[in-house]
């Protein structure tokens, strides 16, 4: 199955129950690797906190994924069309985990203003570790 099958589920179930609509963009497969056990809980708990944060703190109704590879990296962007606030964005445990997380997948996660309003999430990793 593909990388990210399982977690684009738990999204869709996740927002779905909330009447909260998912914009899931993926241009093309990504490449066939095989992340170890540790690496796809890194991602999963990743994204799962970005969503709650979304849902939490952004009030938003709808998030949109875009996902790619770019020279050997993965590059998740989730956006919310929520409520911006930078002075939360990192004041917690969800998203010192978060950093905590993309360090184990040797990556690097960032936090910005979206165009439309709202929180951008922008986690990049390399695909081979």
């Amino acid at each position: 199955p593909e990388l990210l099958d399982v977690v684009r589920a738990e999204v869709a179930q996740r927002l779905g129950a909330l009447g909260v609509a998912l914009d899931w963009q993926q241009a093309a497969p990504l490449p066939t690797v095989v992340l170890d056990q540790a690496r796809v809980l890194h991602l999963s708990r990743i994204v799962r906190e970005a969503v709650s944060n979304a849902l939490r703190h952004g009030q938003t109704r709808a998030l949109r994924v875009r996902v790619s590879e770019l020279a050997g990296e993965l590059v998740l962007e989730i956006t919310d069309y929520g409520l911006y606030d930078p002075q939360r964005i990192g004041a917690g445990q969800g998203t010192a985990g978060m950093r905590e997380r993309a360090a184990e997948l040797q990556g690097d996660i960032q936090w910005d203003e979206a165009t439309q309003g709202g929180t951008k999430v922008l986690l990049r990793f390399p695909l081979r570790a």
